[in-house]
């Protein structure tokens, strides 16, 4: 067959692949879309967006006072355009991850025909088919394209940057075109700024071809910083804070007895097991003329890898603090492959029989390990004898009048009975408060949430969490914390003052509710609680579950990390 007609087939194959791959997609999105989303804090987005719509600027409550809550500007900015598409939220929301996500795989397919110097990859459809189909196919990817979040527009901004800066690199283009994208990608993903920072560094001072000047590395350099500064100045003006809530809270002692652990090892695990063919490329293809690209797209990973694992990775769903960073694995294969169709075979570079036995095993070892950890049992194993043990706070007992507790009940069925049946039909311009105010904040739009949690609010954030200033806000209704905040709950659950305030249910809604007695609300109040009561509880009387009076010891204890 000659070269058009094996062009001719390729692209036959590619076009298929591609479109089965679109095909499953489409039906992931029809099927996610079809009740709401899980994704408690992908909803917070939409709360700034409609209060942003309604006049009230850029803030959480219906106070105005602006918020620097979200880490994500600019998918709350997304966020705001999404929220005139006449659907459901959640379908609002899954609609950007699943549109970004595809945005993504085309800027990957981009940046490596863009770069590419073979014919068979400067074809797109060539180049997407090799992208698109594996990642549709991982399970970790598909998480990501509907998780509501600004991971996929993450990912698609730092595939720009990568091939930008390649192209850069050769002189191909202004070094102010990648410094305005990397500007971008740090308002997508802050922690994204030692991606903007080393990647040109390494290319520059790594890659064989005649570099580009000095001057034009300094140009790339003064586009973002200029940006960042900007940004840090106009966010200090605005919210009074340069730098969003979740900086103070994951720097201060907010987690203090946080009974949840998210392993970072795992998720990393996970996040590199969805790219496993990438790495195997990079194993089994790379030749001595390929280290320096290696090496200038793999370090920033590494260092990457390096400072997530000091983060609190609350809600890390699908290693989604990871993912946005896939493409500097991702181009840099596809391109070695490239390097293959295109740069014949030197002495130095061919493979002697050792090399390639070698080469063959440590990928085999590698597709190995990812197999075994792909079980449930290994990873629970893994948990249990890999990470010890960490302390929490000693849970408050509870005096009250039956015999056994309420029944828990898995997150998203009382994410939506706390919400829909008791909070959102209370009256317009009453105070609620709880640390799970993704959902709840963004349906029940014209009550004034606190956030326990203190994500999306500057005086916990900025001055720490004090019982006394947060009763003296007279929340008329409190969802208590969720129970991995066992510090938190006891100050709470044991300040004298609290239920003298306040009626305590204990475990309704998982964590327990609260309310005011002197409310002006609370005849509505107790007119939901007894809806919402009477769906999740029925055959039980809430008067039964009414705390009489609470004992905290305030001890630690030390517990697996299971």
């Amino acid at each position: 067959m000659d070269r058009p007609g094996k062009h001719r087939l390729v692209n036959i194959a590619a076009a298929l692949l591609l479109a089965e791959a679109a095909a499953t997609s489409i039906q992931k999105f029809m099927l996610f879309r079809r009740d709401p989303l899980a994704f408690d804090d992908a909803y917070m987005f939409l709360r700034y967006a409609r209060n942003i719509r309604h006049g009230f600027g850029f803030s959480w409550n219906l106070d105005s006072v602006h918020t620097y809550g979200p880490t994500s500007l600019l998918w709350s900015f997304c966020a705001v355009i999404l929220s005139y598409i006449p659907t459901d939220p959640w379908t609002q929301l899954i609609l950007g991850s699943w549109f970004f996500s595809i945005a993504a795989v085309l800027a990957m397919a981009w940046a490596v025909t863009a770069n590419a110097q073979s014919d068979w990859l400067r074809s797109p459809l060539r180049a997407l088919a090799l992208i698109a189909v594996p990642l549709f196919a991982s399970p970790l990817f598909q998480g990501n394209q509907f998780n509501g979040m600004e991971t996929t527009l993450a990912t698609t901004l730092c595939a720009l940057f990568v091939g930008l800066t390649l192209l850069w690199r050769a002189g191909r283009i202004s070094p102010a075109i990648p410094g305005a994208i990397g500007l971008l990608l740090f308002l997508a993903r802050p922690e994204s700024a030692l991606i903007t920072v080393l990647l040109p560094l390494l290319l520059w001072l790594l890659l064989e071809h005649p570099r580009p000047a000095l001057k034009s590395l300094l140009t790339l350099y003064s586009v973002f910083f200029a940006g960042v500064l900007i940004e840090l100045i106009a966010c200090q003006l605005y919210f009074g804070t340069p730098v969003p809530l979740s900086v103070y809270m994951k720097g201060g002692h907010a987690y203090l007895g946080y009974g949840g652990v998210w392993y970072p090892s795992l998720l990393l695990i996970a996040f590199l097991t969805a790219l496993q063919l990438f790495l195997a490329a990079l194993i089994l293809l790379a030749r001595r003329r390929d280290v320096r690209l290696v090496l200038a797209c793999l370090l920033p990973v590494l260092l990457m890898v390096a400072y997530l694992g000091t983060v609190t990775q609350i809600m890390g769903f699908y290693s989604r603090y990871y993912v946005p960073y896939s493409p500097l694995i991702i181009v840099p294969a596809i391109l070695i492959l490239d390097r293959w169709l295109t740069i014949p075979t030197t002495d130095s570079d061919a493979w002697s029989r050792h090399t390639l036995r070698n080469r063959g095993a440590l990928t085999a070892v590698m597709l190995l390990f990812f197999l075994v950890f792909s079980s449930e049992a290994v990873k629970a194993k893994f948990r249990h004898h890999g990470h010890g043990r960490h302390d929490v706070y000693v849970p408050a007992q509870f005096n009250i009048t039956a015999s056994a507790p309420l029944p828990n009940t898995d997150w998203k069925t009382m994410m939506l009975a706390v919400t829909d049946d008791l909070i959102a039909p209370l009256p317009p311009g009453i105070t609620v408060a709880s640390s799970e105010v993704g959902y709840l904040g963004e349906r029940a739009s014209r009550l004034n949430v606190i956030d326990l949690a203190g994500l999306n609010d500057t005086d916990i954030a900025l001055h720490g969490f004090n019982m006394s200033r947060f009763l003296a806000r007279k929340p008329d209704l409190i969802w208590m914390p969720h129970n991995d905040y066992t510090y938190q709950r006891g100050i709470m659950f044991s300040d004298p003052a609290f239920l003298a305030q306040y009626d305590l249910y204990a475990g309704a809604g998982n964590f327990g509710v609260a309310v005011r007695k002197d409310s002006s609300a609370r005849p509505q109040i107790e007119d939901q609680l007894n809806i919402f009561w009477s769906h999740l509880y029925p055959g039980t009387n809430p008067s039964d579950y009414l705390v009489h009076s609470v004992t905290w010891s305030g001890l630690q204890h030390s517990v697996p990390n299971d």
